[in-house]
């Protein structure tokens, strides 16, 4: 695997895309997928919370403004962050040789944010997005 690692990757790009504070970016990232586990944790709580009040045919509780909060967290952090770390972090810390591997790090990410922002849309409001509430 490490061959493979050493002809993609240029020389310089083994040890990471930033000169220095590369760590601030680690941190944060870390921070971000730690926020992603925890939106989706409460996403599967309010579901058994409903769930459980149908059975026993009680209202649920109302967390429409917890659910709206997580969303805007999740919809306006991660991409803030992205664009902060491309335009302020990558052209004063970053190694101009691996720009196009750092490019492609975000694109990934940008897909993985997308994708999960759907699927807290769809746990958190679906049935309001489908019209059955």
């Amino acid at each position: 695997m490490s061959a493979l690692l050493s002809v993609a990757l240029p020389p310089d790009c083994m040890t990471g895309t930033f000169y220095s504070h590369g760590g601030i970016a680690l941190a944060i990232t870390i921070v971000g997928l730690l926020f992603a586990i925890y939106a989706l944790t409460r996403a599967f709580h309010f579901l058994r919370e409903e769930a459980a009040a149908r059975r026993t045919a009680t209202t649920p509780p109302d967390r429409h403004a917890a659910k709206a909060w997580l969303l805007g967290i999740w919809t306006l952090l991660p991409p803030t962050w992205l664009f902060c770390e491309h335009i302020f972090l990558y052209r004063a810390f970053g190694k101009p040789a691996c720009f196009d591997f750092f490019t492609h790090a975000q694109q990934l990410v940008l897909t993985g944010w997308l994708a999960t922002l759907a699927l807290l849309a769809i746990l958190y409001f679906g049935k309001q997005i489908l019209g059955n509430d």
